[in-house]
């Protein structure tokens, strides 16, 4: 009995082993080289002008998408424009001119303070200092009528910077039901992320719906000055003048599709695979891997995941799997989450009938071997992936930052409504010097890209989610994380 009991256990991890094989030369079958890094080059190409989108070359790329889509036979979703999902926002221009004071410190506007949502104001309230606050700290302050001052993050810590600052959306609200009149955050990050993030905000940027609902929020560079009234505690009048802020809209549009299931009892759940398909455009020219250039061309960040997600749709056209697979490219991620963060509001396909979202947003890498998972052990799918990965000898790691990209990327507004939904992400054993070095850089392009690397992540990539959309258990948040009562709440199995 014995022996028959391993002959079948050996038979059955046999029969496993070859179904996975069998499954990794369906995807290279699909998607030969020549074939899966088409998408990648031409979306990283200069014709395409770094996706910017302020340019025309952003619909030029979007309508790529959308005839890719369409050559598959992937389906066009009930309620989208033929592939689309338009919408229309106001892109916002900071003020010509601003002040603010806060006892005898004045502070300029683009030099020592930004605004958020840029709109002419003359604010002059008492300001209370609170530190760094959570929403339960708020919770127990009186804000109605005060100038609200908070820290984000602790002194030249980069990390609890963009953790805090991922929390200002939820402490604006609150903030705004309570009866603040404007939030002013102390910027408590390093000089040289000062530079950036007031480069950011000096720029126009795009208005989320919710925004224009907010009270008027300011950043303030950190000063010994500042500091030093600050220890002391702090309540007195302040002010904030701001004028010469400018207002137009501008049209957007994710592109989606979606191919039918073949399970009659799991076809209309959905395995979501996205990616956001927009870049920086075209900036200053400078010099950059020796030589000129003035185009961003995001091949890393992100077209090698829109080309992942291209390629997912090209391969389960031919295999559908038991579940339905939607598949969406985004807008306007590098402006705030935007093209996401609309999807999330205005979901053509119901959120309760998406029961995993395995987003793509890439930086760089730094360990080939590697897949990072932003959000490891925060679903129930790890599993699949790691698989997934294992079946092109790679291994999965968590986000290098210790959970702060998690934040930061696509995944997020369907995440916190409650859809299981990770970042897969290109290995990175830090989130150091040889991620920055291409991040965000003119020299991410194709060239300096290696491409067998790239073969692999798309393989990995599809095959993660064959397994996740034919589980016959949906993935679900892991029990106890921060989510899950999120998730419970949509798929009403609380």
């Amino acid at each position: 009995m014995k022996n028959l009991i391993i002959l079948s256990l050996l038979l059955t991890c046999g029969t496993v082993a070859c179904a996975q094989d069998a499954t990794v030369k369906e995807i290279a079958a699909i998607n030969p080289p020549g074939t899966a890094l088409a998408p990648l080059r031409y979306l990283a190409s200069d014709e395409l002008k770094g996706r910017g989108i302020d340019r025309p070359e952003i619909n030029t790329a979007a309508q790529y998408i959308a005839d890719q889509f369409k050559s598959f036979g992937v389906k066009t979703v009930p309620g989208a424009n033929n592939y689309f999902q338009e919408f229309q926002l106001v892109t916002a221009s900071p003020g010509k001119t601003g002040k603010a004071t806060i006892g005898q410190l004045s502070f300029t506007l683009g030099k020592d303070f930004v605004q958020m949502t840029p709109v002419d104001a003359i604010i002059k309230f008492p300001l209370e200092y609170v530190g760094r606050v959570t929403e339960a700290g708020l919770n127990t302050i009186d804000v109605k009528g005060k100038i609200i001052m908070i820290d984000l993050g602790v002194a030249d810590d980069d990390l609890s910077f963009r953790k805090d600052y991922g929390q200002l959306p939820a402490l604006r609200a609150l903030l705004t039901k309570k009866g603040a009149v404007a939030l002013a955050a102390r910027f408590m990050g390093k000089t040289l992320s000062w530079s950036g993030l007031s480069a950011h905000f000096n720029e126009p940027h795009l208005i989320q719906p919710d925004e224009t609902t907010f009270l008027n929020t300011f950043i303030i560079n950190n000063t010994p000055e500042l500091q030093a009234i600050l220890s002391k505690g702090y309540k007195t009048d302040a002010e904030f003048v701001v004028t010469g802020t400018m207002e137009r809209s501008v049209n957007l549009k994710n592109v989606i599709g979606y191919i039918k299931g073949t399970d009659s009892q799991l076809k209309d759940q959905y395995v979501l695979l996205t990616s956001h398909y927009d870049h920086l455009g075209v900036g200053k020219a400078k010099m950059e891997d020796g030589k000129l250039d003035s185009i961003y061309n995001g091949a890393r960040d992100n077209a090698s995941g829109t080309t992942a997600v291209i390629d997912a749709a090209r391969y389960f056209s031919k295999y559908p799997p038991a579940r339905s697979m939607l598949f969406i490219t985004y807008t306007a991620e590098e402006k705030g989450l935007i093209g996401s963060s609309y999807y999330a509001s205005h979901p053509i396909v119901p959120l309760k009938q998406i029961i995993y979202n395995l987003n793509i947003d890439n930086a760089s890498y730094d360990d080939t071997r590697l897949i990072s998972l932003v959000g490891l052990g925060r679903t129930t799918a790890d599993k699949h992936i790691k698989k997934a990965c294992a079946a092109y000898g790679m291994t999965v790691n968590g986000d290098p930052t210790g959970g702060q990209l998690f934040f930061a990327s696509d995944n997020y507004p369907l995440a916190k409504k409650g859809v299981p939904a990770p970042t897969f992400s290109f290995g990175m054993k830090t989130f150091g010097p040889e991620i920055f070095k291409r991040y965000h850089q003119l020299s991410d392009e194709v060239g300096n890209m290696d491409l067998n690397y790239m073969m692999k992540f798309i393989g990995a990539y599809i095959l993660a989610a064959k397994y996740i959309a034919d589980d016959p258990q949906p993935a679900t948040w892991s029990t106890g994380d921060q989510l899950e009562k999120a998730g419970q709440e949509l798929y009403g199995n609380k």
